[in-house]
């Protein structure tokens, strides 16, 4: 990630005064969750008025349209909001501006899982990959969705990637206590 890159996503939402873009929850059938930690930082503090935050991230979107660190945090906004739909328009937007941005495809490959559409979920996290071989929190993911889906030799092998790529990291940690749980 380029230094201005990591300045504009990490000045946009400081300054709105909500932290960096992550996003919990998820994948709940094999108790494993999707990761968003492409970078180490703390969560959001949820804002007190979530519409009129909306409200004015849509007004600054219009002076700087695809403006990639306010389209995160809106579709941020639709997730906690239980809108995974509406923020797959928002990453989707933030992609095509900047096709290789982590956050935007992990989110994208998260929401996409949320509305049902696996394969596609399965595809957009593979993107990544290819723009960011051993991505720890992709290759956790893609580990979390098979075993979901009830591939186990999927998931045993994205979870060993994840871990061989970053076993301090939450994801590889994760990926650790997926792979004890379905067994090596």
């Amino acid at each position: 990630m380029t230094g201005t890159r990591k300045l504009w996503i990490t000045a946009i939402p400081i300054a709105l005064g909500i932290g960096l873009f992550v996003l919990l929850g998820g994948l709940n059938s094999f108790t494993s969750q999707p990761s968003t930690a492409a970078t180490k930082s703390p969560p959001p503090i949820p804002p007190e008025n979530p519409a009129h935050e909306k409200a004015s991230l849509e007004e600054q979107l219009k002076k700087n349209p695809d403006h990639p660190p306010i389209l995160l945090r809106l579709a941020e906004i639709e997730n906690t909001a239980g809108r995974p739909a509406e923020a797959q328009k928002y990453l989707r937007q933030a992609l095509a501006k900047d096709p290789v941005n982590v956050d935007a495809r992990l989110e994208l490959s998260k929401s996409l899982y949320e509305t049902g559409k696996i394969d596609e979920s399965i595809t957009e996290a593979k993107r990544l990959l290819a723009d960011h071989p051993g991505q720890v929190d992709a290759l956790y993911n893609l580990g979390a969705i098979y075993a979901n889906q009830g591939g186990l030799a999927l998931a045993r092998q994205y979870w060993t990637q994840a871990v061989s790529a970053d076993a301090t990291s939450e994801s590889g940690k994760k990926a650790q206590d997926g792979l004890s749980k379905i067994g090596r």
